[in-house]
């Protein structure tokens, strides 16, 4: 080597260079057994040189004789040793007469001497690991670097960053571990608590008496391929880590993402393998881009994407080109699974290669990152129990959408689909508001996420009032893709907001009348304008001449009757109203020849929202046309709903204003 050189002296007088860097060829030998002869020991101090019997244990050297011709083999003295990082054993005082006996009179032959290699010095052949790294391997032996795979990257204590690979055959409550390359940490199961937790090797034995030993867990027990959840412990205390997880799957291995509710965390996959070089990318989920009855996968360019093909029943490879045919209900592809398995499953995809369909040998990745959830804080309102910090939960979804709840769990902010727009509700209407109706002691008057603006109506005694509030964003990124549409505008543009499957209704009762040819048809259509039914509803009836208003107006007939079963909250009004018919008793029979008093067109859309929420919550979404239409006319509208549910105008105003007159009631959103 290159290394700076020292002359060290031997016990013999000769000297050996030696150096920082050593090759194993330089400082040790090679003896067999048979090159080796015993022969009486010499006296100490009395020879220069001094050769070995064949029960030697320690290092060697070779040194040359120029006297005889031969290399002589000589002990490595100790302080070299330790310099190399060796321990020569101590030497026991002793008879050198015994020696001399023992080595003539030995009962048995000598054994060979063990010929050192680099691993004693710490040295590796090239391309293997040092020997300091192969410490702590864990039960079981090496780790199969062919085996499912998860790897993480941004933990603060960089050791965790790592790949762990699956160990079927290393269990822990009943679950695989994971272990890294070098056996250092491995991820196991800790079954008392129901979580992940990453550990090191050295407290294996500890977690196999059942202890709980950790440098991270997971809290939310979900799947690994999630980085969300996650804690790690730094600087004395546990906190959350921002990580990106890597998920690795080959075609050998079994399903990995059989579950379904796992399958929802699956928003990224990688594929390699494919002969095919194009298909070999990232693809990211698109809820909103439904093809053929599911939500689609799309490369960064937008050329190539992952669909269901509802025919085949399985996923597919497919490219832009071929959308509008993918779209009519064809299947079209470069690529497609030969199971109903999801598409992050490596096994079972088929290829084309050289005119014919064979499996494909890949690797899939799933890849997750960290997605904090938001944190926000509201002023300005007068209910001060409102005015306080709410916190996302995703897995919380009330009407389509997650909740966001304050720490004390009183109250929560939810999507109102049914009047498309935010609202906040106390946990006591929960139930209601998740069964879809709008309850709230606040709502949005438009349909933007709730910290995009101010404009907010809030309970104020019996009535609303406009209230200017502050929302401010403390966490996380805002990601909401709501049409940022008031309301006041939707209306004035003539349109109406009603289910997907409203709007097919329309669209196939003006076909019914106007092209009755086209019925076989629509299903094609339907699935053709899949999250766009408003559009197809305006486009018909522009092609027809069918004004888009009386068209809904017609959704449901004054007489025709509503459905039990389709109309949530009837059954629970009816069954109180037969309850009160058993006992006898109407409280408020005083008011059967009664007409409902004069009252303030608020309290009149109120009265009609509630009427609608017990007998048709469906037409909730026409509330802004409907008193549109009715201005200045809102008691005629509420008279006109009673009768078309047989409801008593006069009682039903009685029951709902006891109601809504108690202390702490909640009123209902106009």
């Amino acid at each position: 080597g290159t290394t700076a050189l020292a002359w060290l002296p031997l016990q013999s007088g000769c000297r050996v260079r030696l150096g920082a860097m050593f090759r194993a060829s330089d400082i040790f030998g090679k003896r067999g057994a048979g090159a080796l002869t015993t022969v009486p020991a010499v006296q100490a101090g009395a020879a220069v040189k001094r050769t070995h019997s064949g029960g030697g244990a320690g290092p060697v050297n070779r040194v040359w004789d120029p006297a005889t011709g031969k290399f002589y083999e000589e002990d490595v003295p100790a302080d070299i040793q330790e310099l190399m990082g060796l321990q020569k054993k101590a030497k026991v005082e002793h008879d050198a007469s015994q020696d001399l006996q023992k080595a003539w009179q030995s009962p048995t032959p000598p054994k060979a001497a063990k010929v050192l290699g680099p691993s004693s010095v710490g040295l590796a052949a090239k391309g293997q690991a040092p020997a300091p790294q192969k410490r702590g391997l864990g039960p079981g032996g090496e780790v199969d670097r062919t085996a499912p795979s998860v790897e993480y990257r941004g933990f603060s204590k960089v050791d965790l960053d790592d790949r762990y690979f699956e160990r079927a055959h290393v269990v822990i409550h009943a679950r695989p571990t994971y272990w890294s390359s070098d056996g250092q940490f491995f991820i196991y199961w800790q079954g008392e608590v129901q979580r992940w937790s990453i550990c090191d090797a050295a407290s294996f034995p500890a977690v196999k008496a059942g202890q709980l030993p950790g440098w991270a867990y997971k809290e939310d027990h979900r799947h690994l391929c999630q980085a969300n959840g996650w804690m790690e412990a730094w600087n004395g205390e546990w906190r959350s880590p921002d990580l990106e997880v890597m998920f690795r799957s080959s075609s050998h291995h079994k399903p990995q993402w059989e579950d379904p509710i796992v399958q929802k965390s699956v928003s990224t996959v990688e594929f390699h393998g494919f002969c095919m070089k194009e298909l070999n990318t990232r693809y990211f989920l698109r809820l909103h881009q439904v093809i053929q009855g599911r939500p689609s996968f799309w490369d960064a360019s937008g050329v190539y994407f992952i669909y269901w093909q509802q025919t085949a029943e399985r996923w597919a490879i497919c490219d832009l080109k071929c959308l509008d045919a993918v779209q009519s209900g064809q299947c079209p592809g470069w690529a497609y699974r030969s199971d109903r398995g999801h598409p992050a499953n490596a096994g079972g995809w088929m290829e084309s290669r050289h005119g014919e369909w064979v499996p494909a040998v890949l690797e899939t990745t799933v890849i997750g990152t960290c997605q904090r959830g938001l944190k926000v804080e509201f002023s300005g309102f007068s209910k001060q129990d409102l005015n306080t910090e709410f916190t996302e939960r995703p897995d919380e979804e009330i009407q389509g959408k997650p909740t966001y709840w304050e720490s004390s769990g009183n109250y929560f902010v939810y999507w109102q689909q049914s009047m498309k727009r935010w609202a906040i509700c106390d946990k006591i209407s929960l139930q209601l508001a998740q069964s879809g109706l709008a309850p709230g002691w606040a709502y949005r008057k438009d349909s933007q996420h709730f910290t995009k603006a101010n404009r907010w109506m809030e309970v104020w005694g019996k009535d609303w009032k406009d209230s200017i509030v502050v929302c401010t964003l403390l966490e996380g990124v805002v990601k909401d893709n709501t049409p940022m549409v008031k309301a006041e505008l939707k209306e004035e543009a003539g349109g109406t907001q009603l289910s997907g499957r409203q709007y097919q209704t329309l669209v196939r009762r003006i076909y019914e009348r106007k092209n009755p040819t086209k019925l076989p048809e629509l299903e094609a259509i339907f699935e053709r304008w899949t999250d766009k039914e408003p559009e197809l509803f305006s486009n018909v009836c522009s092609k027809y001449g069918v004004d888009p208003d009386e068209a809904a107006m017609d959704l449901q007939q004054p007489g025709e009757e509503v459905p039990e079963e389709s109309t949530p909250g009837v059954a629970s009004v009816r069954a109180a109203d037969a309850a009160g018919a058993e006992d006898g008793e109407d409280i408020y029979a005083h008011l059967e020849d009664a007409e409902v008093p004069h009252l303030k067109a608020s309290e009149y859309a109120v009265l009609v929202q509630s009427l609608y929420e017990q007998h048709n919550p469906q037409k909730l979404a026409d509330m802004g046309r409907l008193l549109r239409k009715y201005k200045a006319r809102e008691r005629e509208l509420y008279l006109e709903v009673c009768k078309k549910y047989a409801v008593h105008p006069a009682k039903f105003h009685a029951r709902q204003n006891d109601e809504q007159g108690m202390e702490g009631q909640m009123a209902e959103p106009a």
